[in-house]
C-alpha cells in the first residue's frame, strides 16, 4: 500500500511531465504504481548526475510504490546514440554483465534495494523473434526517428547513422510494454526514448505511463552534464576526500545548482544558503564546503563527511600535511629504475595521465618535489637512496621510495 505521502514531495523538483497533469492522476489511484528507471551498464560507475534520478526513485519507493531497474544488458550491446555524434561502439557480454553487478551494489546507495525489482531486458529482447521485432519497428516511422536530435543533427552533418542505432529507443520503449510501467523517470536527455515506451503502450491498447524527466546536474567543468566519459563526475564510491576535493572544484555559478540536485540539505536550509549568497554575506567556498560535505556524509556516513573537510581544510588552505595523507610508492614496485624522468615516474603512479598532461601540469605548477614546483617534467629523479615527497596535481601526495 501507499503511505500516503504528501504528492508535492513526488511532483518537486521535476522538469518535465507527459503529459502535464498525468503523474497527479496517477498517484490520485491511490494504488502502488510501476515506477521504471533503466540503465544501460556502459560504465561501471554511477555519479552523482544518477543520483539526481535515483533521488526521486527514492521519494516513489518510500511512498511505497513498486521501483523496477531495469539492467539493459541487451540494449547495451546495441549502444545508446543518446547525446553522441558517432556511434556507439557496443559492449561485450562479459563487459556489460561486470557492470551490471556494480551498478546494482551501488544502487545500494540510494534505495533499499531489497526492495528494488531488478529485470535484465534481455530476458524478453533476447528471446525476440525476427516477426516480433518487424512487428514492433512497424509501429514507428523513420521520420519519428529522425525528430531526435542527435539523429538529425548527425543526418544534417553527414555523419554515420547505423540502423541498428534506431532499434534502441524502441527496444527500450518495449521494457515499458513488458513490466506495465506506469511511470518512468529519466534525464531531460532521455525524453524520446521514454516517450517511445509511452507510445508503444497506446499503441497496444494498455494504460500508457506517465514520462517524468529530472533535471541534469552538470559537471566538474561547469557546462556539460556529468558524465563519466567527460571526465567530469563525482562517483558515488569514490574516496571521500577524492570526492570532497572534486566538489570543492565547481564554478561559483553551479552552487545554487549542487544545493537543489547534489545535496540533502532540507528547503529552509538551501534557501539560507542562497540568500548568504546572493548577498554577498559568506565566502563561496564555505558554502562549497557544507556542499562537498554533506555529499560526502550521505554516501559514505557522517564522520567521513567531517574528516573529508578536516583533511581538505589541513592540506588545501592551511598547507598541514601528514605523514597519512602520502601514499607510499616504491620505485622497484613500478618497475621503474633510479634514472627514470619524472614524467615516466608520474605516468607509473597515475596510468590516466598522459605524458602530454602531466607535462602541462609541471608547466603551470602543478607537480611538487618536496614542496617545490617541479621546473622540468624531464628531469632525472634524484639519485639518492632514501625518499622523497611528490605531489601531483592538488590532491594527490606521494611518499616515493628510492630503491
Amino acid at each position: 500500500m501507499v503511505s500516503g505521502m504528501n504528492n508535492e514531495v513526488l511532483v518537486k523538483g521535476i522538469s518535465i511531465t507527459v503529459p502535464e497533469d498525468g503523474l497527479r492522476k496517477k498517484l490520485a489511484l491511490n494504488r502502488p504504481l510501476n515506477i521504471k528507471l533503466g540503465f544501460d551498464p556502459t560504465a561501471p560507475d554511477l555519479h552523482l548526475g544518477h543520483a539526481v534520478v535515483l533521488n526521486k526513485l527514492r521519494d516513489f519507493q518510500q511512498d511505497g510504490h513498486n521501483i523496477i531497474v531495469i539492467i539493459g544488458d541487451f540494449t547495451a550491446q546495441i549502444g545508446d546514440p543518446t547525446g553522441r555524434n558517432v556511434t556507439r561502439p557496443p559492449l561485450s557480454h562479459e563487459q556489460v554483465k561486470e557492470n551490471a553487478e556494480t551498478y546494482i551494489a551501488q544502487l545500494s546507495k540510494v534505495l533499499d534495494i531489497n526492495k528494488v525489482q531488478v529485470r535484465f531486458n534481455s530476458e524478453w529482447l533476447g528471446t525476440m523473434q525476427m516477426a516480433d521485432t518487424v512487428k514492433v519497428m512497424s509501429k514507428f516511422t523513420l521520420a519519428q526517428m529522425m525528430q531526435r536530435n542527435d539523429f538529425n543533427d548527425r543526418y544534417t552533418q553527414g555523419a554515420a547513422i547505423s540502423l541498428h542505432e534506431l532499434l534502441y529507443p524502441v527496444m527500450q520503449g518495449y521494457d515499458s510494454l513488458v513490466i506495465k510501467a506506469d511511470v518512468e523517470i529519466g534525464g531531460t536527455d532521455q525524453l524520446f526514448n521514454c516517450m517511445v515506451g509511452k507510445s508503444l503502450q497506446d499503441s497496444e491498447g494498455k494504460p500508457s505511463q506517465i514520462v517524468v524527466c529530472m533535471p541534469l546536474l552538470r559537471g566538474l567543468d561547469g557546462h556539460e552534464k556529468m558524465s563519466k566519459s567527460k571526465n567530469n563526475y563525482v562517483g558515488l564510491t569514490e574516496d571521500p576526500d577524492n570526492m570532497f576535493g572534486k566538489l570543492m572544484s565547481i564554478p561559483d555559478e553551479l552552487i545554487t545548482e549542487y544545493l537543489d540536485l547534489a545535496t540533502t540539505f532540507d528547503e529552509s536550509k538551501i534557501s539560507a544558503f542562497k540568500e548568504q549568497l546572493s548577498s554577498n554575506r559568506v565566502n563561496p567556498m564555505e558554502i562549497k564546503k557544507a556542499i562537498a560535505e554533506n555529499v560526502v556524509e550521505t554516501y559514505h556516513g557522517k564522520e567521513a563527511g567531517s574528516q573529508a573537510r578536516l583533511g581538505f581544510e589541513n592540506r588545501v588552505q592551511k598547507k598541514i600535511l601528514s605523514d597519512d595523507d602520502y601514499q607510499e610508492v616504491h620505485l622497484t614496485q613500478l618497475g621503474l629504475s633510479e634514472s627514470c624522468s619524472f614524467v615516466d615516474l608520474c605516468r607509473a603512479i597515475d596510468p590516466s595521465k598522459s605524458k602530454s598532461e602531466i607535462r602541462r601540469l609541471v608547466a603551470g605548477g602543478g607537480i611538487k618535489l618536496d614542496g617545490n614546483k617541479l621546473p622540468d617534467a624531464d628531469q632525472t629523479i634524484p639519485n639518492t637512496s632514501g625518499e622523497f615527497k611528490l605531489q601531483i596535481g592538488k590532491r594527490a601526495f606521494f611518499s616515493v621510495k628510492n630503491p
